[in-house]
């Protein structure tokens, strides 16, 4: 005959295996808190993660410029509007087929731009890196998202600069 089980033969002697939770839990109290701040903490990871995937754009509106030349402009560079910075330039583009180069940026979601908008290269300081800068219009009407801004003006360089303000009467 085979023999019994440890169990069986513990429940044979009148044994009670009828346990509560209460006494399971209160010799490993600490195991089950430490248990539940880790899965707190992986579900703050989780909607961390969450967030990262919507982007660092989720509260940005992106548009496009088109410029004959972005010389000076880097991803990543500021896009500023009277001096105060509203974006960033996220990628610079070469069009193989129109020798353009697309610029692809991004602004807050409050800002509204006009369909008359123009776009500029230009450092905001003497010593500082370029920055897009936005040229709102005077229009009522304002741009989709993902519009195209067409009016963009490259950087001038020094030269060009000193000559518009000498055979420009003034304006550079």
């Amino acid at each position: 005959m085979k023999s019994a089980s440890p169990a069986f033969r513990l429940a044979e002697r009148g044994v009670n295996f009828e346990v509560s939770m209460w006494a399971i839990f209160k010799g490993r109290g600490g195991a089950f808190v430490a248990s539940g701040c880790v899965l707190l903490a992986a579900g703050g990871f989780v909607a961390y993660g969450l967030g990262l995937l919507a982007g660092p754009d989720r509260h940005m509106t992106r548009y496009h410029a088109v410029f004959s030349s972005t010389n000076g402009l880097d991803d990543g560079a500021d896009v500023d509007l009277g001096g105060v910075t509203v974006g960033r330039v996220r990628s610079i583009t070469l069009n193989p087929e129109t020798a353009v180069v697309d610029v692809l940026f991004a602004v807050q979601d409050d800002l509204k731009l006009p369909v008359d908008t123009a776009v500029a290269i230009a450092a905001p300081t003497i010593g500082g890196d370029n920055a897009l800068q936005i040229l709102p219009g005077k229009s009522t009407k304002t741009l989709t998202a993902g519009a195209t801004i067409l009016d963009a003006r490259p950087l001038l360089s020094l030269e060009q600069q000193i000559s518009n303000y000498i055979f420009g009467a003034g304006k550079l």
